[in-house]
């Protein structure tokens, strides 16, 4: 974002940084939004926080060819650096749209993010259902695939554009399940947010993780594919680096499906009650 880069050492923005960034991205891009287009402000909020963080991504992986290139880490060490760093701008960018979705009257929430609430069927937190492992699986593995291949023409916008909206998504339901909870329990609404985001935290940042991993292999791909011949060593190279990011994704989501349909149903029964 513009108005930090001034602060980044190196012109590259660390993970705490970018944390702020996305926090910061998500509640400037709900306020213009709300304000400029109220009728579709969830979705043209999603654009505005992609378009103020793209400068970021860009940076992250200059700084990620950079490492690779001078052969000061491996490119897995590397790939795994941009990986979490890229992971501190989605959890900050969920925080964003939670800060805005907490403060604001709830009829104005559910207004505002209406089309990302539509998914959510009960809107109480003790009443919340996951599903079955295997189609949480399925379901995910799709998620993991768009962001693979939005990544591909739309590189680092695409990237962007795909976090932004899993966090508004995520943002908005943890806040409206929080205040929703403490309308009805002797329970504050922050403390209902923390409960919230126990439950569903563990196996949302699994997901987060493999989605980040999916949308970085995509770049790479798409970056690779104007660099260098197909044949070249690499190319080949690249195509290794992406197919480990895709397998690392593919057993985070994994992971996260089991996590999910085993064992966040239990953690929301015990922190519910």
């Amino acid at each position: 974002m513009l108005i930090f880069q001034r602060q980044y050492e190196d012109g590259t923005p660390s993970a705490s940084q970018l944390l702020g960034e996305g926090i910061l991205v998500a509640m400037l891009g709900s306020f213009f939004a709300g304000w400029l287009f109220p009728n579709e402000a969830g979705i043209v909020a999603v654009f505005l926080a992609s378009i103020a963080s793209t400068d970021s991504i860009e940076r992250l992986l200059n700084w990620n060819r950079a490492l690779i290139l001078s052969k000061t880490v491996s490119p897995a060490t590397a790939n795994g650096r941009i990986a979490k760093r890229l992971l501190a701008l989605f959890i900050g960018t969920t925080i964003g749209f939670s800060i805005f979705a907490m403060v604001l009257p709830l009829d104005q929430v559910e207004s505002l993010y209406s089309h990302q609430l539509q998914e959510l069927a009960n809107p109480q937190f003790g009443d919340m259902a996951f599903g079955h492992p295997g189609d949480i699986a399925i379901h995910n593995i799709y998620v993991l695939l768009f962001f693979f291949i939005i990544a591909l023409p739309f590189r680092q916008g695409g990237v962007m554009l795909a976090v932004a909206w899993n966090a508004s998504v995520w943002g908005a339901t943890f806040a409206v399940l929080a205040r929703n909870w403490s309308a009805t329990e002797t329970i504050s609404s922050f403390e209902a947010y923390g409960r919230v985001l126990a439950a569903c935290g563990p196996h949302l940042l699994l997901e987060a993780s493999a989605f980040i991993c999916a949308g970085v292999a995509g770049v790479f791909l798409s970056k690779a594919f104007l660099r260098y011949a197909l044949e070249s060593e690499a190319f080949g190279s690249v195509l290794r680096s992406v197919s480990m990011l895709l397998l690392i994704g593919l057993v985070l989501v994994l992971a996260g499906a089991v996590l999910e349909g085993l064992f966040a149903s239990h953690l929301v029964g015990w922190l519910a009650s």
